[in-house]
């Protein structure tokens, strides 16, 4: 079965966008349709394009992307373990239980820096 690869540009990311700012939701929106993500980070100038933060700082570019998906993140891993909690309260669930457990342990890293991989 021949492989298949489809890539999708979704446009930059700023800081505050999980909070709606720029872009905002529509970006994180775009993040959610998606399978994997590889970040392309602008390593040069160029008078002909812009930059949101003023300058050139590829470090920079990439923990803004980092701290925004981990703030969207913590967002709907509240809303997952809400969710838990309610099924968590009529039938005591074990496994609602479990999970619940564990969105609360990916968020208490989530507010250290940790993404989940880590």
């Amino acid at each position: 079965m021949p492989a298949q690869l489809n890539v999708v540009d979704i446009a930059g990311l700023v800081p505050g966008a999980s909070e709606g700012r720029g872009l905002g939701n529509a970006f994180l929106s775009h993040i959610n349709g998606v399978d994997g993500i590889y970040q392309v980070l602008r390593a040069f100038d160029d008078e002909d394009v812009i930059h949101t933060e003023g300058g050139v700082d590829p470090i920079r570019d990439m923990e803004i992307i980092r701290t925004e998906l981990i703030a969207k993140d913590v967002q709907h891993a509240t809303r997952e373990i809400e969710e838990l909690n309610k099924v968590i309260s009529r039938s005591n669930d074990k496994n609602a239980k479990i999970d619940a457990a564990l969105m609360t342990k990916v968020i208490e890293g989530f507010t250290e820096g940790k993404m989940v991989k880590d």
